[in-house]
């Protein structure tokens, strides 16, 4: 029972933490790198999915992707910083099952928007720094 508040906090947060991030990278950075965080996202993504073999350190692994977000991180690489994470929020939210479903979707969303047509507004994406 303490688990199911626990998951609802942690989907709430994961929901907080990508519509950060795909706020503030809608706000400040041009079309052609968010078509880029999107394409890498979903490199990201199918890579750790489709993985047959799946290794403790190798491409279809967290611990993969994770050593990718402190490589970008160093580096200053805030294409692959940005794609990273939101695959990281990604993996943590599909966890939760239903409870990170909107998280997913939203992320799922913001990626077929930018690989599509980085110009068009977001449906109703709101403003994480306001109370949800």
């Amino acid at each position: 029972m303490f688990n199911l508040f626990g998951n609802e906090r942690k989907a709430k947060r994961l929901k907080k933490d990508a519509l950060t991030i795909i706020w503030s990278d809608e706000v400040a950075y041009p079309p052609p790198h968010r078509k880029s965080c999107a394409l890498m996202v979903t490199e990201y993504l199918a890579a750790i999915f489709s993985a047959a073999a799946k290794t403790k350190a190798g491409p279809g692994s967290p611990i993969w992707l994770k050593e990718r977000h402190r490589d970008a991180r160093r580096r200053r690489d805030q294409i692959q910083l940005t794609a990273a994470t939101l695959s990281i929020i990604y993996l943590r939210a599909r966890e939760l099952g239903q409870l990170g479903a909107p998280v997913c979707e939203i992320i799922d969303n913001a990626m077929e928007r930018w690989a599509g047509d980085p110009d068009a507004s977001p449906d109703v994406l709101p403003d994480p720094t306001q109370a949800s």
